[in-house]
C-alpha cells in the first residue's frame, strides 16, 4: 500500500512535465511560423447554398475578335409568299463585300449542328408572362436542336445568371425553363447577351451559334453598350433572333390585337444607291417604322456605323445578325413565332468566302444577292475588321 502511494507524487509530477514541455513546443513552433510581411488572415466567407443561382461576371467583350480571314455567314432565303427557299444553288448567289464581288468558298444547306443560348428577362415587369416561356422546352430540343445540337439557357433582371449550362439533354433543358422565377426591377439585357456571345465564341467553330432572347426588348442597368455588343456578336459569328414580350397589352382585356409584323421586310439590309460601294459610312439597316441614326463606335475607331433608332435593341442586334424580332399577345402566338424560327434556323444556307477588301479596316458591309428577283435574303449586315476594341 505504502509503495503505490509513493508512485502517486512521481506519476503526477511526470504528467506536469508532458504538459508543460508540449505547450512551449507548440509556442515555439507558432513563432517559427510568423512571418515578418504575412497578410493579416480572412474571416471565412459565410457558406452559400449551392443550389442558388450566382450572378455573371460582367463580360469582357474586347477579347472577342476576328481570328480567321474566311468570312461566313448564314443566309435565309424567302419567297414572296413567306416560304423559306431550300433548292437553290451556289450559281444562284452573289457575294459583295464592301460593293466589291467575292468567290463563293464554301457553300451548302446549313447542315451544322446549332449551339443555342436562350435568354429570358425575369424582372417583376414580365413576370406573369413567364409561364408562357416555362412549357418551351420540348420545342427548342426537338424543332431547333436535335440530337447534336446543344443549348444553354440565361436568366437577367438586376443580375445575369447561367441558369444552365450547355446541354445535349433535352430533359435538363426542359427543367432548367420550368425553374425560372421572378427577380428584381432591373433588365440588364446588354450584360446578358455580352455573357451569350462569350459562352458562343469558345465553342467549336463548326456549330452554328444562335441567340433566342424573350425580352421586352430595352436595357436597364447594363454597363455592356451596344456597341459592344453589335461588335462582338458581328465578330463572333452569333446571329440574334428576338421574341418580344409586352406585358402592358398582354394585361390589357379585350384590346384589338396589331396586325402580325412584316417579317419579309424586317431587318433586310437596304442595298446602297447604284454603282456605289458600301463603306463603314453609308452603312445602314432597315427597319419599319424606325429612323435611322448613327452610333459612334468604341475609342480608336476613325469611322461610325449607322444603326436603327429605337427603345426596341433586340431588333437593331437582329437587324446586324441575320436575325429577326417578333412580337407576340397570346401564348399560342409565341410558340408558333418559335416555331417559325426553329424552321428558319433549319432551313438556311451557308456561304463563306475570303475577303479581297481586307485592306480597309472597319465595318465591312456584306451583302447577298440572289439571281431570283423575287426572292428575299437576309444575312449579317457585316464585320469589322481591322479595328482595335477599347
Amino acid at each position: 500500500m505504502r509503495r503505490e502511494m509513493n508512485r502517486c507524487p512521481l506519476l503526477s509530477y511526470s504528467i506536469f512535465l508532458l504538459l508543460a514541455f508540449l505547450l512551449a513546443w507548440n509556442a515555439a513552433w507558432a513563432r517559427a511560423q510568423e512571418q515578418p510581411n504575412a497578410p493579416p488572415k480572412l474571416s471565412s466567407r459565410p457558406q452559400q447554398d449551392p443550389n442558388a443561382p450566382r450572378p455573371t461576371p460582367y463580360p469582357d467583350l474586347a477579347s472577342i475578335h476576328v481570328q480567321s480571314t474566311l468570312v461566313q455567314t448564314p443566309v435565309t432565303v424567302i419567297d414572296p409568299s413567306g416560304q423559306f427557299v431550300q433548292n437553290l444553288g451556289e450559281s444562284d448567289f452573289r457575294i459583295l463585300d464592301n460593293g466589291v464581288p467575292q468567290r463563293i468558298s464554301k457553300f451548302g444547306l446549313a447542315m451544322q449542328p446549332v449551339a443555342l443560348v436562350i435568354l429570358v428577362q425575369t424582372n417583376k415587369a414580365v413576370g406573369p408572362l413567364l409561364n408562357q416561356v416555362r412549357p418551351l422546352g420540348s420545342l427548342f430540343s426537338g424543332l431547333l436542336l436535335g440530337k447534336p445540337g446543344q443549348a444553354a439557357l440565361i436568366t437577367f433582371d438586376d443580375t445575369v445568371h447561367v441558369d444552365q449550362d450547355f446541354t445535349g439533354d433535352p430533359n435538363a433543358l426542359a427543367q432548367a425553363l420550368q425553374h425560372i422565377t421572378t427577380g428584381g426591377t432591373k433588365a440588364r439585357l446588354n450584360d446578358a447577351l455580352g455573357r451569350a456571345i462569350l459562352m458562343l465564341a469558345n465553342r467549336p467553330t463548326q456549330e452554328r451559334r444562335v441567340v433566342i432572347v424573350f425580352s421586352e426588348g430595352t436595357d436597364n442597368g447594363s454597363e455592356t453598350t451596344r456597341d459592344e455588343i453589335i461588335r462582338a456578336a458581328t465578330g463572333a459569328g452569333v446571329v440574334i433572333y428576338g421574341l418580344r414580350f409586352s406585358p402592358l397589352q398582354a394585361l390589357l382585356h379585350n384590346q384589338q390585337e396589331p396586325p402580325p409584323p412584316n417579317t419579309l421586310a424586317r431587318n433586310m439590309a437596304l442595298p446602297g444607291p447604284p454603282g456605289r460601294p458600301q463603306t463603314p459610312n453609308n452603312v445602314a439597316v432597315y427597319n419599319q417604322n424606325s429612323d435611322i441614326s448613327v452610333i459612334p463606335l468604341a475609342s480608336g475607331a476613325s469611322q461610325a456605323i449607322r444603326s436603327l433608332h429605337g427603345k426596341d435593341l433586340v431588333e437593331v442586334y437582329a437587324g446586324y445578325t441575320g436575325g429577326v424580332t417578333y412580337s407576340h399577345w397570346k401564348a399560342n402566338e409565341l410558340q408558333k413565332q418559335l416555331t417559325r424560327v426553329a424552321l428558319e434556323i433549319n432551313s438556311q444556307y451557308i456561304l463563306a468566302y475570303t475577303p479581297s477588301t481586307l485592306n480597309e479596316p472597319g465595318f465591312h458591309r456584306l451583302q447577298i444577292e440572289v439571281t431570283e428577283p423575287n426572292l428575299r435574303v437576309r444575312s449579317r449586315a457585316g464585320y469589322f475588321y481591322g479595328i482595335k476594341s477599347r
